[in-house]
């Protein structure tokens, strides 16, 4: 019998919404002068430092601006979140909590699972009560909110089991008391869903530094180069570019210039912009990866011109952001900071106020819009000319607004303010007073008082035609495009150490190691039943709305980028059809001739079999920088014809030549690139899912389940990228349901068979690998590997030491070599390094499964002064450096 014990915090924050930030450094102190400390925070709430990571206890609350810490974590500005410390809650003494573990089920192959539990019990003792704060009594104020999940760990005889989130289901009534509450635990990675919610990607905080101006320079500096995050590849969104005697022009005679193209971002930045939005830690392992950095999202938001061009406008834009107290783009010149404010009630409850004092230079139009940032839903649009005035009621629900209020709904207040004019006259002055107000409706009137007021203006009032990142980027929620992002690369998602890791299934499960649990499962019964669920498995996108791939369907009949498993779909076997579909747009790209005679250019084109601008679905795709003499490029604003010695071409892969290079396509199939007109690149099915479909579709594959009662050093040691071997045989785990109380396990195995990969590598399960690989020195350009060499260990038939790198091979080593320097590499990215064990036996040369290690290259240190450069010194010596 195990001692269980579950702890929660009871989901008791400060702030309540997001974070604040210390005012002033002072050691072993917090200190806020915005904050009200004595108004719900306690000695031994655990205070979190948001900028560094770093957390300390409260040892005493000071006053209402300064806490007393238990270590010294905080200088002026870093930001900071306080909860309560996890609290034991009290447990029935024969209550059992049963935890399914899965991360990979052959079941669903497109999806992540994290463990679970069943719905247990805790009694309504007094203790318990006080933690829920009596939530079966809906008088009470500020009673425990059951919309949120709070934060829980379970111990088994001490030793952290599991951390994640607890929901509170109910509570059982007994002669109209609380007897019971009803709770289900979740693990750590299905906080993601909760923390995204529903947000468009357009609610993301990009950097500053990514937004540029849309001019002609900027936009041909961007399409001639990949520098940077945001580039511009060839892809039209309204013409049809041919090649010809005279030249690169479209259908209707017409050059290309700067406003025919939309900018690309890397999908990394997206990444960093989702970390950052919602502070959550991604690991680096693979979204840092040489090939994940080098993929771009097409930002194609809306069908045909970007808003900045002229043709769509040539809006020039001030923007402001009304959300939480750390938003720069609004500055607080005086009364009370009323940010985060929160919107509660129906028809009765609380608002906000905006109102409105803009001056302008003169009498030109512009336009005012609002929209909630988490959906750019537009709340509030209006034309405007001159100076004006304005007032803006913001209400929970409709029930207690006018005609032309605005109904946000319930949660805290995130808006966009924009103002827009395609004219060049200046605004003196926007000033936004923000009035928070308590409200009653009544038939024909209503009742308002006023709790804090707060008089905002804008730091910068320049307008200019700038292209900014968030209001380009495609619509799509935040989770629908992680999700897409690990159906594509057939990622698993768990949090360790406060990091959630996703890695591609094949290197997670080359991470395991394996325990032998023959003499702790029961053998007096078990079940074996088939892997096989389904006939086939169907690969794809969902969108293909361009031309030209519908053309080429159209003739060839073939499913573009498309991959099927089995590749006949002759096979009588049982089952249906399992699809995995991304939501991502397919584009086929086009290499221009003159005739027989190929150019240079390779061009993407966004408008339909009418040849009309479309708008598809997100695209990803490669950029290549292609040198060409046959590409001219026009100002539409003025200026001669240009012809450009190089452009981005959009690519399906990413093909490099070198040693440590290798070949990548984002394709699920095999398909002949349209560039190099031959098949380039490994796909994205060979590469991320043949391995694991193979395994599941062998006839030899077999689903084992029994029961074991495995010892307590297994049970909170265990991953799911190991092996359990019984009776000499391995398996892979598909799941694993514990009861927590009897310690009686519930094993849902697969066999494992030799991977596809292994095979064609002559790698061999069976074959000890490398104990050990560790990362013992790194620098900007290299990495250093150590190991324990097997000549040391006097280990048989051991002859050397293959290195991969990014799974293309490097060299090999003796087997007595027990480290090795990579150098070359790029400063800053992560690489998946490998050594694979080399055996000859009976003069056959076989290898072992590899042995992983992930490591970053250190950032290249920036330049400060070069050769020719002029330094004064304080004492105004003048040094000019050679």
């Amino acid at each position: 019998m195990q001692i269980l014990e579950l702890y929660i915090r009871d989901g008791i924050k400060y702030p309540e919404f997001g974070t604040s930030a210390a005012t002033s450094t002072s050691t072993n102190n917090l200190v806020d002068a915005t904050a009200d400390f004595t108004s719900g925070v306690k000695v031994g709430y655990v205070v979190f430092n948001k900028t560094d990571g770093t957390s300390a206890k409260v040892t005493a609350v000071t006053n209402a601006t300064t806490l007393a810490l238990s270590a010294n974590i905080f200088a002026s500005g870093e930001l900071y979140q306080i909860k309560s410390d996890f609290v034991r809650l009290d447990m029935f003494n024969d209550e059992s909590v049963t935890i399914t573990d899965t991360i990979k089920n052959t079941k669903d192959i497109s999806k992540v699972f994290t463990p679970f539990s069943q719905q247990f019990n805790v009694p309504a003792s007094k203790h318990n009560s006080k933690l829920f704060r009596h939530y079966e009594d809906n008088d009470v104020v500020n009673s425990f909110d059951a919309r949120f999940r709070v934060d829980a760990l379970i111990k088994l005889n001490g030793t952290d089991y599991k951390k994640g989130k607890l929901r509170l289901n109910s509570v059982t009534m007994k002669d109209n008391k609380a007897h019971a509450y009803k709770l289900v635990f979740f693990g750590e990675t299905i906080e993601l869903k909760d923390i995204l919610g529903e947000d468009d990607l357009s609610r993301l905080e990009f950097p500053s530094s990514l937004n540029f101006a849309y001019d002609y320079d900027t936009i041909k500096s961007k399409f001639t180069s990949t520098s940077g995050d945001v580039c511009f590849p060839l892809i039209t969104h309204s013409k049809n570019m041919r090649f010809s005697n005279s030249g690169y022009k479209s259908t209707n005679n017409e050059f290309l210039n700067q406003f025919d193209i939309k900018p690309a971002l890397k999908v990394r930045a997206i990444i960093e912009a989702i970390e950052t939005t919602y502070d959550i830690d991604l690991s680096n392992d693979f979204f840092n990866s040489t090939d994940f950095n080098s993929i771009y999202m097409w930002l194609h938001r809306e069908s045909g011109f970007m808003s900045n061009a002229d043709e769509g406008g040539g809006l020039r834009t001030l923007e402001a952001r009304f959300h939480l107290p750390t938003d720069t783009s609004l500055t607080l010149d005086s009364g009370t900071d009323v940010r985060p404010v929160e919107l509660t009630g129906f028809g009765f409850g609380t608002k906000l106020t905006l109102s409105f004092a803009i001056t302008t230079s003169g009498s030109d139009e512009y336009n005012l819009k609002i929209l909630r940032s988490s959906d750019n839903a537009v709340l509030f649009e209006e034309d405007y000319t001159g100076t004006q005035s304005f007032n803006l009621d913001i209400f929970p629900s409709f029930l207690g607004g006018l005609a032309g209020d605005i109904t946000y709904g319930e949660g805290i207040v995130d808006l966009k303010i924009l103002i827009t004019t395609t004219s060049t006259f200046t605004f003196s002055d926007i000033e936004i007073t923000a009035r928070y107000k308590n409200y009653t409706f009544q038939a024909g009137a209503g009742s308002n008082n006023t709790i804090a007021t707060g008089v905002y203006s804008l730091p910068s009032l320049a307008i200019s035609n700038q292209v900014i990142i968030s209001r380009q980027i495609p619509k799509m929620k935040v989770i629908d495009f992680l999700t897409n992002i690990f159906k594509m690369f057939n990622l698993v998602a768990y949090k360790e150490n406060d990091q959630i890791q996703a890695l591609p299934f094949n290197d997670f499960n080359a991470q395991g190691n394996s325990y032998d649990i023959t003499r702790y499962v029961d053998t007096s019964k078990s079940t074996i039943e088939k892997v096989l669920k389904y006939k086939s498995v169907k690969f794809g996108f969902k969108s293909k709305q361009s031309f030209l791939i519908q053309k080429q369907e159209e003739l060839l009949g073939n499913d573009f980028a498309g991959e099927s498993y089995p590749a006949s779909n002759d096979n009588e076997w049982d089952g249906g059809e399992f699809k995995v579909e991304l939501d991502f747009e397919k584009m086929l790209y086009e290499r221009l001739s003159n005739g027989s005679t190929l150019s240079t250019i390779c061009q993407g084109a966004m408008i339909d079999k009418d040849f009309n601008p479309t708008i598809g679905a997100p695209l990803l795709l490669y950029i290549k920088n292609q040198a060409s003499s046959d590409l001219t490029f026009k100002n539409s604003t003025g200026g001669s014809l240009e012809t450009l010695g190089a452009y981005n071409r959009p690519s399906q892969v990413k093909v490099n030549v070198g040693v440590f290079d290798t070949s990548s396509s984002l394709n699920f199939g095999v398909e002949i690139d349209e560039f190099f007109r031959e098949v380039k690149g490994t796909n994205l099915f060979a590469k991320y899912y043949a391995d694991y479909l193979v395994s599941i579709y062998d006839r030899q594959g077999r689903i084992k389940k029994v029961e074991a009662f495995l010892p307590l050093h297994i049970l909170l040691n265990y991953n799911l990228s190991d092996k359990f071997v019984i009776g000499n045989k391995s398996y892979r785990i598909n799941s694993i349901k514990t009861n927590l109380l009897t310690n009686k396990s519930s094993l849902e195995l697969y066999t494992l068979s030799e991977s596809v990969t292994g095979v064609s590598n002559s790698q061999f399960a069976f074959l000890q690998r490398l104990a050990a690989l560790n990362v013992t020195a790194t620098t900007s350009s290299s990495v250093t590997l150590g190991w324990i060499p097997a000549g040391a260990l006097n280990t048989d038939n051991v002859t050397g030491y293959d290195i991969y790198k990014d799974d293309e091979f490097v060299e090999t080593l003796g087997n007595d070599i027990g480290g090795r320097t990579l150098t070359g590499l790029d400063s800053g990215i992560t690489y998946k390094l490998a050594i694979r064990t080399r055996y000859t036996i009976s003069s056959q040369v076989v290898f072992s499964e590899d042995r992983i290690v992930f490591a970053t290259t250190d950032l290249a240190p920036t330049a400060l002064a070069e050769n020719g450069d002029t330094l004064v010194t304080e004492g105004s010596d003048t040094i000019i450096l050679e």
